[in-house]
Protein backbone atom coordinates (compact mmCIF):
# COMPACT_ATOMS: atom_id res chain seq x y z
CA UNK A 1 0.00 0.00 0.00
CA UNK A 2 1.43 3.44 -0.92
CA UNK A 3 2.34 5.91 1.82
CA UNK A 4 -0.26 8.35 0.45
CA UNK A 5 -3.04 5.74 0.59
CA UNK A 6 -2.07 4.72 4.13
CA UNK A 7 -2.13 8.34 5.29
CA UNK A 8 -5.53 8.86 3.73
CA UNK A 9 -6.83 5.76 5.48
CA UNK A 10 -5.51 6.98 8.82
CA UNK A 11 -7.20 10.34 8.23
CA UNK A 12 -10.55 8.61 7.68
CA UNK A 13 -10.19 6.50 10.83
CA UNK A 14 -9.04 9.47 12.90
CA UNK A 15 -12.25 11.23 12.00
CA UNK A 16 -14.27 8.12 12.79
CA UNK A 17 -12.71 7.71 16.24
CA UNK A 18 -13.11 11.41 16.90
CA UNK A 19 -16.89 11.03 16.68
CA UNK A 20 -16.86 9.27 20.04
CA UNK A 21 -16.11 12.56 21.75
CA UNK A 22 -18.41 14.79 19.70
CA UNK A 23 -21.56 16.46 20.89
CA UNK A 24 -24.34 14.01 20.20
CA UNK A 25 -25.63 12.21 23.28
CA UNK A 26 -28.02 9.42 24.21
CA UNK A 27 -31.70 10.02 23.75
CA UNK A 28 -33.94 10.30 26.78
CA UNK A 29 -31.41 12.14 28.95
CA UNK A 30 -31.57 15.96 29.18
CA UNK A 31 -28.31 17.52 28.08
CA UNK A 32 -26.84 14.17 27.06
CA UNK A 33 -25.74 13.27 23.55
CA UNK A 34 -28.13 11.41 21.22
CA UNK A 35 -27.46 7.70 20.94
CA UNK A 36 -27.24 6.07 17.51
CA UNK A 37 -30.40 4.92 15.77
CA UNK A 38 -31.85 1.43 15.62
CA UNK A 39 -28.60 -0.10 14.30
CA UNK A 40 -26.98 0.65 17.65
CA UNK A 41 -29.22 -1.70 19.60
CA UNK A 42 -30.63 -4.16 17.08
CA UNK A 43 -29.33 -7.65 17.79
CA UNK A 44 -27.68 -9.48 14.95
CA UNK A 45 -30.39 -11.50 13.24
CA UNK A 46 -30.12 -15.31 13.20
CA UNK A 47 -28.76 -16.54 9.91
CA UNK A 48 -29.11 -19.77 8.02
CA UNK A 49 -26.06 -21.32 6.44
CA UNK A 50 -26.15 -20.82 2.66
CA UNK A 51 -26.14 -23.82 0.29
CA UNK A 52 -22.74 -25.22 -0.71
CA UNK A 53 -21.04 -23.09 -3.36
CA UNK A 54 -20.83 -24.37 -6.92
CA UNK A 55 -17.96 -26.69 -7.69
CA UNK A 56 -14.66 -24.87 -8.10
CA UNK A 57 -15.71 -21.78 -6.08
CA UNK A 58 -14.31 -21.52 -2.53
CA UNK A 59 -16.74 -20.78 0.31
CA UNK A 60 -16.70 -17.17 1.47
CA UNK A 61 -16.26 -15.78 -2.01
CA UNK A 62 -18.79 -13.57 -3.84
CA UNK A 63 -21.30 -16.45 -4.06
CA UNK A 64 -21.95 -16.06 -0.31
CA UNK A 65 -21.97 -12.26 0.07
CA UNK A 66 -20.60 -9.26 -1.79
CA UNK A 67 -17.03 -8.48 -0.84
CA UNK A 68 -16.51 -5.23 1.03
CA UNK A 69 -13.26 -4.50 -0.84
CA UNK A 70 -11.87 -5.61 -4.18
CA UNK A 71 -8.43 -6.10 -2.63
CA UNK A 72 -7.57 -9.22 -0.60
CA UNK A 73 -7.98 -8.89 3.14
CA UNK A 74 -10.39 -9.02 6.05
CA UNK A 75 -12.68 -6.03 6.36
CA UNK A 76 -15.21 -5.00 9.01
CA UNK A 77 -18.74 -4.65 7.61
CA UNK A 78 -21.06 -4.36 10.62
CA UNK A 79 -21.21 -3.91 14.40
CA UNK A 80 -24.39 -4.77 16.30
CA UNK A 81 -25.35 -4.90 19.96
CA UNK A 82 -28.11 -7.05 21.41
CA UNK A 83 -29.80 -7.72 24.75
CA UNK A 84 -30.82 -11.28 25.59
CA UNK A 85 -32.04 -13.23 28.62
CA UNK A 86 -29.03 -13.60 30.91
CA UNK A 87 -26.49 -11.90 28.66
CA UNK A 88 -25.71 -8.94 26.43
CA UNK A 89 -23.65 -9.25 23.27
CA UNK A 90 -21.90 -7.33 20.54
CA UNK A 91 -21.24 -8.90 17.14
CA UNK A 92 -18.60 -7.77 14.63
CA UNK A 93 -19.18 -8.93 11.04
CA UNK A 94 -16.37 -9.29 8.49
CA UNK A 95 -15.88 -9.80 4.78
CA UNK A 96 -12.94 -11.83 3.49
CA UNK A 97 -12.56 -14.22 6.43
CA UNK A 98 -12.23 -14.11 10.19
CA UNK A 99 -9.41 -12.14 11.86
CA UNK A 100 -7.46 -13.20 14.93
CA UNK A 101 -9.00 -11.62 18.02
CA UNK A 102 -7.89 -10.81 21.56
CA UNK A 103 -9.91 -9.25 24.38
CA UNK A 104 -8.93 -8.05 27.81
CA UNK A 105 -10.05 -5.89 30.73
CA UNK A 106 -8.47 -2.64 31.70
CA UNK A 107 -9.16 0.52 33.69
CA UNK A 108 -9.41 2.42 30.40
CA UNK A 109 -9.15 1.96 26.65
CA UNK A 110 -6.70 4.10 24.67
CA UNK A 111 -7.04 5.00 21.00
CA UNK A 112 -4.51 3.41 18.66
CA UNK A 113 -2.06 4.92 17.70
CA UNK A 114 -2.57 8.25 19.48
CA UNK A 115 -2.88 6.85 23.00
CA UNK A 116 -5.70 9.23 23.96
CA UNK A 117 -8.48 7.84 26.17
CA UNK A 118 -11.58 6.49 24.43
CA UNK A 119 -14.75 7.73 26.12
CA UNK A 120 -16.93 4.89 27.42
CA UNK A 121 -19.77 4.66 29.91
CA UNK A 122 -19.67 2.46 32.99
CA UNK A 123 -17.30 1.31 35.71
CA UNK A 124 -15.29 -1.26 33.73
CA UNK A 125 -14.12 -1.72 30.17
CA UNK A 126 -12.94 -4.27 27.63
CA UNK A 127 -10.52 -3.73 24.79
CA UNK A 128 -11.11 -5.94 21.73
CA UNK A 129 -8.40 -6.09 19.05
CA UNK A 130 -8.71 -7.75 15.63
CA UNK A 131 -5.35 -8.58 14.08
CA UNK A 132 -5.15 -8.56 10.30
CA UNK A 133 -8.38 -6.61 9.82
CA UNK A 134 -9.45 -3.11 8.87
CA UNK A 135 -12.53 -1.00 8.42
CA UNK A 136 -11.02 0.80 5.42
CA UNK A 137 -10.58 -0.46 1.86
CA UNK A 138 -7.45 1.18 0.41
CA UNK A 139 -8.43 0.98 -3.24
CA UNK A 140 -10.71 2.64 -4.04
CA UNK A 141 -10.39 4.31 -0.66
CA UNK A 142 -13.60 3.93 1.36
CA UNK A 143 -14.95 2.74 4.68
CA UNK A 144 -16.21 -0.84 4.60
CA UNK A 145 -18.18 -0.27 7.79
CA UNK A 146 -20.46 2.74 7.47
CA UNK A 147 -22.31 2.51 10.78
CA UNK A 148 -21.88 4.85 13.76
CA UNK A 149 -18.49 4.86 15.46
CA UNK A 150 -20.16 4.71 18.89
CA UNK A 151 -23.08 2.53 20.01
CA UNK A 152 -24.73 3.40 23.34
CA UNK A 153 -27.46 0.81 24.00
CA UNK A 154 -27.23 1.11 27.83
CA UNK A 155 -28.23 -2.49 28.44
CA UNK A 156 -27.93 -3.90 31.98
CA UNK A 157 -24.22 -4.72 31.46
CA UNK A 158 -23.24 -3.64 27.94
CA UNK A 159 -23.37 0.15 27.93
CA UNK A 160 -21.26 1.39 25.02
CA UNK A 161 -19.13 0.20 22.11
CA UNK A 162 -16.65 2.62 20.54
CA UNK A 163 -14.11 2.46 17.73
CA UNK A 164 -10.61 2.70 19.23
CA UNK A 165 -8.24 2.45 16.26
CA UNK A 166 -7.48 1.10 12.79
CA UNK A 167 -3.72 1.15 12.36
CA UNK A 168 -1.23 -1.09 10.56
CA UNK A 169 -3.46 -4.17 10.53
CA UNK A 170 -4.86 -3.78 14.04
CA UNK A 171 -8.54 -2.86 14.38
CA UNK A 172 -9.54 -1.95 17.95
CA UNK A 173 -12.75 -1.34 19.89
CA UNK A 174 -13.56 -0.39 23.46
CA UNK A 175 -16.59 -1.76 25.32
CA UNK A 176 -17.99 0.02 28.37
CA UNK A 177 -19.53 -2.20 31.08
CA UNK A 178 -21.71 -1.39 34.06
CA UNK A 179 -19.54 -3.56 36.33
CA UNK A 180 -16.64 -5.94 35.90
CA UNK A 181 -18.07 -9.35 35.02
CA UNK A 182 -17.46 -12.51 33.05
CA UNK A 183 -17.41 -12.59 29.27
CA UNK A 184 -16.32 -14.85 26.44
CA UNK A 185 -15.50 -14.45 22.76
CA UNK A 186 -16.37 -16.87 19.97
CA UNK A 187 -16.61 -16.88 16.18
CA UNK A 188 -19.34 -17.78 13.73
CA UNK A 189 -19.44 -18.24 9.97
CA UNK A 190 -21.99 -17.63 7.21
CA UNK A 191 -21.56 -14.72 7.63
CA UNK A 192 -18.16 -14.41 9.31
CA UNK A 193 -18.44 -12.67 12.65
CA UNK A 194 -16.83 -12.40 16.07
CA UNK A 195 -19.24 -12.28 19.02
CA UNK A 196 -18.47 -10.96 22.50
CA UNK A 197 -20.98 -12.31 25.05
CA UNK A 198 -21.18 -10.54 28.41
CA UNK A 199 -22.84 -12.25 31.36
CA UNK A 200 -25.44 -10.18 33.21
CA UNK A 201 -26.44 -12.73 35.86
CA UNK A 202 -24.02 -11.28 38.41
CA UNK A 203 -24.70 -7.59 37.76
CA UNK A 204 -25.90 -6.47 41.19
CA UNK A 205 -26.27 -2.72 40.94
CA UNK A 206 -29.49 -2.69 42.94
CA UNK A 207 -32.25 -0.11 42.67
CA UNK A 208 -31.02 3.23 41.42
CA UNK A 209 -30.87 5.64 44.40
CA UNK A 210 -31.54 8.92 42.61
CA UNK A 211 -34.95 10.59 43.04
CA UNK A 212 -34.54 13.88 41.15
CA UNK A 213 -33.54 14.56 37.54
CA UNK A 214 -31.53 11.30 37.18
CA UNK A 215 -33.75 8.46 38.36
CA UNK A 216 -32.60 5.24 36.63
CA UNK A 217 -29.40 3.40 35.79
CA UNK A 218 -29.76 3.82 31.99
CA UNK A 219 -30.30 7.54 32.47
CA UNK A 220 -27.31 7.72 34.80
CA UNK A 221 -24.99 5.95 32.34
CA UNK A 222 -26.15 8.29 29.57
CA UNK A 223 -25.38 11.32 31.75
CA UNK A 224 -22.05 9.84 32.80
CA UNK A 225 -21.09 9.28 29.17
CA UNK A 226 -22.11 12.84 28.31
CA UNK A 227 -20.22 14.18 31.34
CA UNK A 228 -17.08 12.28 30.31
CA UNK A 229 -17.36 13.96 26.92
CA UNK A 230 -17.25 17.37 28.62
CA UNK A 231 -20.96 18.17 28.82
CA UNK A 232 -22.52 19.56 32.02
CA UNK A 233 -19.39 19.31 34.20
CA UNK A 234 -21.41 20.73 37.13
CA UNK A 235 -23.17 17.35 37.50
CA UNK A 236 -20.16 16.09 39.47
CA UNK A 237 -20.51 18.88 42.08
CA UNK A 238 -22.93 18.10 44.96
CA UNK A 239 -23.41 21.79 45.70
CA UNK A 240 -24.23 22.66 42.09
CA UNK A 241 -26.68 19.75 41.78
CA UNK A 242 -28.50 20.94 44.93
CA UNK A 243 -28.46 24.48 43.55
CA UNK A 244 -30.01 23.21 40.30
CA UNK A 245 -32.76 21.52 42.31
CA UNK A 246 -33.43 24.69 44.32
CA UNK A 247 -33.41 26.86 41.17
CA UNK A 248 -36.02 24.59 39.61
CA UNK A 249 -38.39 25.44 42.50
CA UNK A 250 -37.66 29.03 43.48
CA UNK A 251 -36.33 32.21 41.94
CA UNK A 252 -34.07 33.66 43.06
CA UNK A 253 -32.19 30.61 44.35
CA UNK A 254 -32.56 30.34 48.14
CA UNK A 255 -29.73 30.11 50.65
CA UNK A 256 -27.92 26.75 50.67
CA UNK A 257 -25.78 25.50 53.56
CA UNK A 258 -23.55 22.43 53.20
CA UNK A 259 -23.74 20.34 56.37
CA UNK A 260 -21.25 17.67 55.29
CA UNK A 261 -19.98 16.03 52.09
CA UNK A 262 -23.39 14.60 51.18
CA UNK A 263 -25.93 16.68 53.12
CA UNK A 264 -27.29 20.19 52.46
CA UNK A 265 -29.81 22.53 54.08
CA UNK A 266 -31.90 24.68 51.74
CA UNK A 267 -33.81 27.56 53.32
CA UNK A 268 -37.06 28.19 51.44
CA UNK A 269 -38.28 31.77 50.86
CA UNK A 270 -40.89 31.24 53.62
CA UNK A 271 -38.20 30.26 56.14
CA UNK A 272 -38.61 26.46 56.16
CA UNK A 273 -35.34 24.48 55.94
CA UNK A 274 -35.28 21.44 53.64
CA UNK A 275 -32.61 18.74 54.01
CA UNK A 276 -31.17 17.08 50.89
CA UNK A 277 -28.78 14.14 50.83
CA UNK A 278 -27.09 12.45 47.90
CA UNK A 279 -24.34 10.16 46.66
CA UNK A 280 -22.23 9.37 43.66
CA UNK A 281 -23.80 5.98 42.78
CA UNK A 282 -20.87 4.61 40.77
CA UNK A 283 -17.42 3.72 42.07
CA UNK A 284 -15.79 5.94 39.44
CA UNK A 285 -15.97 9.72 38.91
CA UNK A 286 -19.23 10.98 37.50
CA UNK A 287 -22.51 12.72 38.32
CA UNK A 288 -23.75 13.13 41.89
CA UNK A 289 -27.45 12.45 42.51
CA UNK A 290 -29.99 13.49 45.13
CA UNK A 291 -31.26 10.45 47.05
CA UNK A 292 -33.50 11.96 49.75
CA UNK A 293 -35.37 15.20 50.37
CA UNK A 294 -36.82 15.98 53.80
CA UNK A 295 -39.02 19.04 53.65
CA UNK A 296 -39.11 21.38 56.64
CA UNK A 297 -42.29 21.80 58.65
CA UNK A 298 -44.39 24.97 58.49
Amino acid sequence: MSRLTRRAGLAIMAGLIGLSGCGTTPAGSPGAAQSPGPASSTPAQPTTAPPPPPAGKPAGQPGDAPRACTLPGTYLTDVRAGEHHGYDRVAFAFSGGLPAVTAGRGPAVDADPRGTPVTLAGQSSLRVVFRGASGICPQPLHRTWTGPSVLTPYYPQLLAVSAAGDFEGYLSFGIGLAVQGSYHVFTRTSPDRVVVVIDVSHVALGKFPGIWDITSWPQYWARQYSWRNGHQPWLASPLLVVRAWASSRWHPTPFIHQVNAGTFKVTEPGGKADTLTGVRPASVPGPWVITKITYGSS
